[in-house]
């Protein structure tokens, strides 16, 4: 493990390597034409300056395989913390000088040159984008450079590009073209983000690096065609930028078409022969796929998949941190994940914010317990903001771990420097009301709501409309639409309720009144971001669960529009609580590896079924799902029918396909209305078999892994054809 000593040291460089390639886009200057000050020559000194705004400069030479070289760059402002890294033809890193302690220079000496091509060096701000160092330096290069076999004629325009820190190619052949196509009358949309950080799709069809989207076909359904719906991305013939592009395909909406889609992924770079990828999306899917390109010209083609699960192994270096710290650190397609260490105690207050500082990065955030288990996820911190934020309450104590990466993780495309906050607010005593973390507003409880047997308290400090949900051991559910139950569970407030402001603390309130015993079992608690009401701040929600006068669960969260958190907690028979609530996260039924890890589950226990057999099974909270597997052929028309048979479950089934992807989900078979009664069961009706192979059933419920609902169901696979 690495110290934070030597993380500032060498992680502060590592996380401005991909400064050279990837960053904010300004207009490309041709190293010829701007006199050459961008291309260095042996036994000349070129001056640049650095900023916090302008903080890494970059600069070409050409050399041949076999060559050695030295550079060194020197300053008189001590602040800047000179620090150099030297990147090859291929763009990999050949050397780097992140040694900090000498401040005033950077010296690459007798590195070994093992390419003919041209060589990229970046001098940089040792502390990144932080602090308000400004300052001049001289860069010089020496060694035996000899021309390369390939070496850009004096004058041509098609050596690499150099601006600041940014580096262009100049294809002379062809631009950059990226197109999708498909078979179906289905809405499918194509997105790409190029290496500074422009995003090209539907609803932004340019991009200020000249990217061009063709428009969305199919978009809404509307005159949906099946006759080859075509979009892609184009750069024209010219100057583009180094790097990685991300390409992005989303299932949008299936326009009546049931199933799966096929589709095709074309992509050519500079009049080079084009390259090919097929894959299957499934509606509401996401597939990755990316493309690089070096300064040589030289690119690929490489398939992600479907962005499914969250890889939470450590297999690299781990660095102990400490609260009230900023680190900083680079996500590259090399590097898709960074991880902390972090020693907490019970009732901490933990804030983790990451914030990209280059390039295109996307981050996630990721909170591993103790035992390594995921514990909160968070992909973007606000609708149109893609940095990641995490507040929570630590329950218990020990050693976790914050993992730092991107949109997609190993199969994303998205790279760029960011900088990770971790800090910590107040502790929380056991029996205390949870407040705000330092620098957010406080949330101030109203002391006029009822006591309770059971009181489960839900404020906030935004326009916005949540909802609080508790559900009985009954099955019985208190909320804004069903404000007392049978149990004696009462809605005692609502904040916010259809976007009406409240006075003072917007807040949800649900109790058992504290002359009544509540029914034992396992109650469910949900909070639903349901509505933004205009207001476009980050909200952050604090959730406390008291029973029989104790604080048995309190958590400060924030949320995105459409979120939905879940915890539980059981009452014994003699109305004492359980101290250990249940696992507590944010989830989405529509995408079910937000609760179940679909490998380990795939591989587990699996119970084969027939057509037209019925079976049984039981949901409960050691078993959140179980897994049944049938041999299906393309064409096979099928219904897969779930119903509880006792207790409060609330089913929900998915179908997975021969490659391991969800084909089908549902959760209720009728969700409830003015004219038609819920119905909680759950049916998947005449889906279509594309393949034949081995299919998988998960039984689950509501919820998923965080669910409380359980009881014995009927589990029922027909063919009806």
């Amino acid at each position: 493990m690495r110290r934070q000593t030597s993380r500032r040291a060498i992680l502060g460089i590592l996380g401005l390597i991909v400064i050279a390639t990837i960053g904010m886009l300004i207009q490309p200057v041709n190293a010829q034409s701007d006199g050459g000050t961008r291309r260095l020559t042996v036994g000349q000194t070129v001056t640049g300056t650095l900023s916090a705004e302008n903080f890494a400069e970059s600069y070409i030479f050409d050399a041949a395989a076999g060559n050695s070289a030295t550079l060194t760059a020197t300053t008189t402002v001590a602040e800047l913390s000179l620090a150099m890294v030297l990147t090859g033809p291929d763009g990999a890193v050949v050397a780097r000088d992140g040694d900090l302690s000498s401040a005033t220079v950077a010296v690459l000496s007798n590195v070994a040159l093992t390419l003919d091509g041209t060589y990229v060096v970046t001098v940089l701000r040792g502390t990144g984008a932080e602090g308000d160092a400004t300052g001049d330096f001289t860069l010089a290069l020496a060694g035996n450079i000899t021309a390369p076999a390939t070496a850009t004629p004096s004058g041509s325009n098609v050596s690499p590009a150099v601006s600041g820190r940014f580096v262009f190619v100049n294809l002379e052949n062809g631009g950059v073209d990226v197109t999708l196509t498909w078979s179906a009358a289905v809405d499918l949309n194509l997105e790409v983000r190029d290496p500074i950080g422009g995003a090209i799709y539907g609803d932004n069809l340019t991009a200020e690096s000249g990217g061009v989207h063709s428009g969305d076909a199919n978009r809404d359904c509307t005159a949906a065609t099946g006759d080859n719906p075509t979009e892609s991305v184009n750069w024209p013939q010219g100057s583009v930028p180094v790097g990685s592009y991300e390409v992005l395909i989303y299932y949008n909406q299936p326009c009546g078409v049931s199933g799966p889609q096929n589709f095709t992924l074309t992509t050519g770079i500079n009049g080079d022969d084009t390259q090919t990828i097929s894959g299957i999306v499934n509606p509401g899917q996401v597939y990755l796929a990316r493309v690089t390109l070096d300064v040589n010209r030289t690119w690929a083609l490489f398939n992600g998949g479907v962005n499914a699960g969250l890889d939470v192994s450590l297999d690299g270096e781990v660095v102990e941190a400490a609260l009230n710290q900023t680190y900083t650190g680079t996500i590259t397609n090399d590097n898709p994940k960074d991880a902390y260490t972090l020693d907490l105690t019970q009732g901490q207050q933990l804030v983790v914010n990451a914030d990209a500082t280059s390039g295109s990065l996307d981050t996630l955030l990721i909170l591993l317990d103790p035992n390594g288990q995921r514990l909160l996820d968070n992909d973007d911190r606000a609708a149109g903001i893609t940095d990641s934020t995490i507040q929570t309450t630590i329950n218990t104590a020990g050693i976790y771990t914050v993992v730092v990466s991107r949109y997609g993780q190993v199969i994303g495309g998205t790279e760029g420097a960011y900088s990770l906050g971790i800090n910590t607010g107040q502790q929380v005593a056991s029996n205390a009301t949870p407040s705000a973390t330092d620098g957010a507003t406080p949330i101030v409880t109203d002391t006029t709501l009822p006591a309770g047997s059971v009181e489960v308290l839900l404020t906030w400090n935004t326009d916005h409309d949540l909802q609080l949900l508790v559900r009985d051991p009954l099955g019985n559910s208190v909320y804004d639409d069903a404000t007392q139950v049978s149990s004696g569970g009462i809605l005692g407030a609502v904040g916010n309720q259809n976007c009406n402001r409240a006075d003072g603390t917007p807040t949800s309130y649900v109790y058992w009144p504290a002359t009544r015993t509540p029914p034992a079992g396992t109650y469910e608690v949900e909070v639903w971001f349901q509505a933004d009401c205009d207001d476009t701040s980050v909200n952050t929600f604090q959730l406390t669960i008291n029973a029989g006068g104790q604080q048995i669960f309190t958590t400060t969260q924030t949320a995105s529009l459409d979120n939905h958190y879940m915890v539980t907690f059981t009452i014994n028979a003699d109305g004492t609580p359980v101290q250990t609530p249940g696992e507590a996260s944010f989830f989405d039924m529509d995408n079910i590896i937000s609760g179940i890890d679909l490998t380990a589950a795939l591989a587990g226990e699996v119970t084969p079924i027939l057509y037209d057999q019925v079976t049984t099974g039981e949901i409960r909270q050691d078993r959140k799902f179980q897994v049944y597997s049938f041999e299906g052929r393309a064409g096979d028309r099928i219904n897969i029918l779930m119903q509880k048979t006792a207790g409060n479950l609330d089913t929900a089934v998915y179908l997975i396909g021969p490659n391991n992807q969800v084909f089908a989900f549902n959760d209720d078979m009728a969700a409830g209305s003015d004219t038609e009664v819920r119905n909680t069961n759950s049916r998947i009706g005449g889906f279509v078999l594309t393949a034949e192979g081995t299919y998988y059933i998960i039984a689950t419920h509501y919820g998923l892994r965080y669910g409380g609902t359980q009881g014995p169901f009927s589990l029922s696979l027909s063919l009806l054809n």
